[in-house]
């Protein structure tokens, strides 16, 4: 889920200031790609804010995709989503309505990540594994107050040190990240930019809708006024999706499912 001021397309509720938006994927490709998302924000405003508790946490979502690269190969995953983005794109060559010149700019983007992550000595997360400190702080991350200043000395030298020399320190770990970086952004903007947005009722809370099956669709985004004191529960696979409200009164209570109906914004991503 994520807030939007303006996003790439604009909202058909243009009146109610902030939306909040709510994703879910429809395939593990697309689901990996939303969490390397997540924790690649979580590490440009761990960064920009400079603040040592923050620098704590971003060496922790550095060191999760770090892991997430280990585990699964996202590499090859990235590589496969964006040869076909560019394949599906270059089909369109011979569309006398598609723009050549915006054409050519979404071909080349993909064919400079591409040619970075399929470089053969490309191996990222490199910087971040090969580092001594950093090691130090993995042993003892998963320990609850385990990187205590008594515990990891060093890190607590370093999260006291210059703000400056924090933040080059942080951007020199992600380095070699930032192509990863860079194609799960490209990957995740061309889907989110593929859907015509259009308002659609959900009667007495539910929602249902049967795919086209001449699109492979891989993201239903719901997008509400901040004000509506409800939020959607999405589940779908490849040929429908269903959206049940729910509304959270107290913290302390389970979720149930709204009665009235909600209009919302509804967007089908896939390329």
């Amino acid at each position: 889920m994520s807030s939007t001021a303006d996003g790439v397309q604009a909202s058909l509720f243009p009146d109610t200031g902030v939306s909040v938006i709510y994703e879910q994927p429809l395939n593990e490709r697309i689901r990996n790609c939303l969490r390397l998302e997540h924790l690649f924000v979580s590490i440009e405003s761990g960064i920009a804010e400079g603040s040592p508790e923050r620098a704590r946490d971003t060496i922790t979502s550095m060191l999760d995709v770090c892991d997430f690269l280990l585990r699964t190969d996202i590499k090859g995953e990235l590589i496969k989503e964006l040869e076909r983005n560019s394949a599906q794109f270059s089909a369109l060559r011979s569309n006398p309505s598609v723009s050549q010149d915006a054409l050519d700019r979404t071909l080349s983007d993909i064919g400079d990540v591409l040619g970075e992550l399929k470089k053969p000595d490309y191996q990222p997360g490199s910087a971040l594994r090969a580092d001594e400190l950093v090691a130090q702080i993995k042993q003892r991350i998963n320990i609850p107050g385990g990187t205590c200043s008594f515990d990891v000395p060093a890190f607590h030298h370093w999260l006291n040190s210059n703000t400056h020399h924090r933040a080059e320190t942080l951007k020199a770990w992600m380095k070699d990240l930032r192509v990863v970086e860079r194609a799960t952004q490209t990957i995740l903007a061309l889907i989110r930019d593929s859907s015509h947005p259009r308002v659609v009722t959900a009667t007495a809370g539910v929602y249902q809708e049967q795919f086209d099956s001449n699109v492979q669709h891989q993201l239903v985004r719901v997008i509400l006024p901040r004000d509506i004191a409800a939020f959607p529960e999405i589940s779908g696979g490849k040929h429908r999706f269903t959206i049940r409200f729910c509304r959270q009164d107290k913290t302390s209570s389970r979720p149930v499912q709204i009665e009235e109906d909600v209009n919302f914004e509804l967007r089908c991503c896939g390329i």
